[in-house]
């Protein structure tokens, strides 16, 4: 089900929500024959896939994996240091989690998370396509190569380098991602009427790289003082929870889109309808009479 969310071709704004814009016109066969079909606003064409369940709206699915990223992200945190206070010992870092009792809420939680941002937009190649697919690697790759637990050895330590490789990409793509490319996908009408929702992607993706610079400044100026209060582990919690509040409210954040809908309810075309040999586009149907002849 995730891989058809990926699959699906959604269009939001200029650049889109993941699909393509063509001006007003019939859907050109190669497009019609892979199961896209179109609806008319105004003097455009919006490009949608059909390849979807059977009555879902393909743009509403895909602002629910853009919220069910967000809220994994936001639970994280919350439950590795309620887990923590259980336990009666905080953590030097969120990665050190894994070796104590809640080590497979960690490592499972940033599977779903890195699994959700390759399905995310895989089947499209655009740049910021191609930044949520790296940042879904990054993921799965702070949770299989794991921080080095006390008394490493040599390969535990360059297990870890990987780790905190993954981690310092994970976290400055899903800033990029929300000062970037969030606020580019909300169309120029979205802009005037939500400004407040643009300034929000922008402060939290920004949040997010002041959060990264912190990390090795504080640890360089005051290091006692870094790791007495636990400053590396707050500052990457306040990187994740700026990164799910930023994937909460693009998903939730965009009303849904009546032609979606309307183009969900429709039945989906006959099966193994060729498009004509010649011509670009697939002819219109002709109405058949109903009654007798």
């Amino acid at each position: 089900m995730y891989l058809a969310w990926g699959q699906a071709l959604f269009v939001g704004s200029r650049r889109g929500i993941g699909g393509p814009i063509r001006p007003t016109g019939a859907v050109p066969r190669r497009l019609a024959w892979h199961g896209i079909t179109s609806t008319k606003r105004g003097a455009w064409t919006t490009m949608m896939s059909t390849k979807t369940a059977w009555g879902e709206n393909p743009a509403l699915s895909y602002r629910n994996l853009r919220a069910i990223i967000g809220y994994v992200g936001l639970t994280l945190p919350a439950v590795l240091l309620l887990a923590g206070l259980v336990d009666g010992h905080i953590e030097s870092s969120l990665s050190a989690y894994y070796y104590t009792k809640v080590g497979n809420v960690f490592t499972g939680a940033l599977c779903v998370i890195g699994v959700f941002l390759l399905a995310y937009r895989l089947a499209s190649w655009a740049i910021d396509n191609i930044a949520t697919t790296l940042a879904g690697i990054a993921a799965l790759g702070v949770a299989f190569f794991h921080a080095a637990p006390k008394n490493a050895t040599l390969s535990q330590l360059r297990l870890s380098d990987v780790h905190l490789t993954c981690a310092a990409a994970l976290f400055i793509l899903l800033g990029a991602i929300s000062l970037f490319i969030f606020p580019l996908d909300m169309s120029p009408a979205e802009k005037l009427k939500w400004k407040w929702r643009m300034n929000c992607y922008r402060s939290l993706g920004a949040l997010i790289w002041l959060s990264i610079v912190l990390m090795p400044a504080l640890n360089w100026l005051a290091r006692s003082f870094y790791d007495d209060y636990h400053v590396f582990l707050i500052l990457e919690a306040i990187c994740v929870i700026a990164f799910a509040a930023s994937f909460i409210l693009k998903g939730h954040g965009q009303a849904s889109d009546r032609y979606f809908s309307k183009m969900a309810e429709q039945p989906p075309p006959p099966a193994g309808r060729r498009p004509p040999d010649g011509g670009d586009a697939l002819p219109a149907q002709t109405p058949q009479p109903t009654g007798r002849p």
